[in-house]
């Protein structure tokens, strides 16, 4: 593998350049060369928009190395009524192989009720790794692409990805916190939350939810192993999910969940077909939130944790993760 060449970004002037946009900017001239940005401590106000063969955002520190914006999908655009969820990125990851450590990244919008979504983070790489990274938001926080083959409402898609062909993603989050209210955790990608801390937010709305993810059929979707839910919703309040599209799939293993998870774990999206479809598991979890069986027929089915093991296995050894 060729070595990254390594580039300084700091906020005071004492770097090659002083955002990480100024720096993505001038290696697009060299986008097949593998980088790693560096990026001292600092408060980052910028969305960067990152489309590179190979690159790694290396932060000095989880906590001071921080890229805020504060965008909401109710928010005008040009010529436009609004921004809508996928253009209200703070940082957009795309491009082939995308590597993200030791910093924060937050959209500061508010609460969907009056912002509406508003995206930390936009992951679309062919390959995310994330370790050590904090993400908060409100309502979609993460967006793990692909996006759905088709939007269900006008414009519904508007964004740097709406015209252009789903492609399979894979992303691996190591040690990361990831803090939202409303669908939090969405989207299409083969996507595994390892040791991550989950944080559901308080808001107006009387029930949050996790994740909601919109699994293309046939693919693994969301696996989460050893992780803990704790935020600061009332207890019984918080959902694990529902699914954004019918063969949306989701197992939690081996997790702790705090009492705000529902009683019913999961919800079916007003949409009672949604659980002859949906593949939503859970397994020796623990907490007050966990159950020994849900609302769905296929909690705890052992075909669908089986295939979520070796998808486990395989992705680990991809982005050479211990267990």
């Amino acid at each position: 593998m060729q070595e990254r060449k390594t580039i300084l970004i700091a906020a005071d002037g004492s770097g090659d350049f002083t955002t990480l946009t100024a720096a993505v900017q001038a290696q697009q001239a060299d986008a097949q060369q593998p980088v790693r940005f560096y990026i001292k401590k600092g408060i980052y106000r910028e969305r960067p928009f990152i489309e590179l063969a190979d690159y790694c955002l290396q932060g000095e520190s989880r906590t001071e190395t921080v890229f805020t914006a504060g965008v909401g999908g109710r928010d005008p655009w040009p010529g436009e009524e609004k921004t809508g969820t996928f253009r209200s990125y703070t940082l957009f990851l795309g491009g082939g192989r995308a590597e993200v450590r030791d910093l924060t990244v937050e959209n500061t919008a508010g609460d969907g009720a009056k912002a509406g979504q508003a995206l930390a983070v936009y992951a679309d790489a062919a390959r995310v790794y994330m370790q050590n990274v904090t993400l908060l938001g409100n309502q979609d926080t993460l967006f793990t692409a692909p996006l759905p083959a088709q939007e269900r409402e006008k414009n519904g898609f508007r964004g740097p990805r709406q015209d252009t062909p789903r492609l399979d993603t894979v992303q691996y989050y190591r040690n990361c916190t990831i803090r939202g209210n409303i669908d939090f955790i969405f989207g299409g990608a083969n996507a595994v939350f390892d040791h991550c801390r989950i944080e559901p937010w308080r808001h107006a709305k009387p029930v949050s939810y996790i994740t909601a993810p919109s699994t293309p059929a046939g693919q693994p979707g969301y696996l989460f192993v050893d992780c803990t839910v704790q935020g600061n919703c009332p207890a019984d309040s918080v959902y694990l999910g529902r699914p954004w599209r019918k063969d949306a799939a989701c197992c939690w293993l081996h997790c702790r969940l705090s009492e705000e998870i529902h009683p019913d774990g999961w919800d079916n999206w007003n949409n009672p077909e949604n659980e002859t479809t949906a593949r939503f598991a859970e397994y020796e979890n623990t907490g007050r939130g966990a159950a020994a069986a849900r609302a769905f027929g296929t909690v705890n089915a052992p075909e669908t944790l089986q295939k979520q093991l070796e998808n486990l296995t395989a992705l680990r050894a991809m982005f050479d993760v211990e267990g």
